[in-house]
């Protein structure tokens, strides 16, 4: 004997409407593209580290020959990338150069005296610049003027002759290497 599972007051299914058909047609399309988004997504970031782990190499290249070039650069210090450094000036050039900067200081003195009647309260009255130079009034009418170049140091007095003063100091200058 066999059992009828069926009941028989069972009715089947109507066939779903045409808005249920549409909202399950929605619903798979946005699955779908859903799950294509999720897919690219994944690509492109297979792709990128594809990219980034095949650029390390390069970049690890160019990092070692930046290092090799900057270590030729600062051990070999060419002169293509460094100028050389001056040659420091003799102890009779800066003594005459200091001779002859004294000298013009002491005549704008002269000549700011002859226009105003009296000596300048400073170097710096005259026109002059020069931190070497130190100026000092000796008096209503004499000064002194105290320089500095390098290791040479000179003082020159209202009293002395520039000519005495100055010596061959235009001579030094005119030989020294250029």
């Amino acid at each position: 004997m066999s059992q009828d599972t069926s009941t028989p007051n069972a009715t089947p299914h109507p066939a779903p409407s045409v808005e249920k058909m549409a909202l399950l047609d929605a619903f798979d399309t946005v699955l779908k593209t859903q799950a294509e988004e999720r897919e690219s997504t994944a690509r492109e970031a297979e792709a990128r580290e594809r990219a980034r782990t095949s650029s390390q190499p390069l970049l690890a290249l160019c990092t070692a020959i930046l290092l090799a070039i900057g270590a030729y650069l600062a051990i070999m210090k060419p002169a293509w990338v460094f100028a050389p450094s001056p040659t420091p000036e003799s102890l009779a050039i800066q003594d005459a150069s200091l001779r002859l900067t004294m000298a013009n200081a002491s005549q704008r003195v002269q000549h700011f005296r002859k226009q105003n009647g009296r000596l300048p309260e400073s170097l710096a009255e005259t026109g002059t610049q020069g931190a070497t130079l130190h100026y000092g009034r000796l008096g209503a009418s004499d000064y002194r003027l105290v320089g500095e170049n390098g290791m040479a140091r000179v003082t020159l007095t209202s009293k002395d002759s520039l000519a005495d003063f100055l010596g061959n100091s235009f001579q030094i200058i005119e030989r020294r290497q250029k």
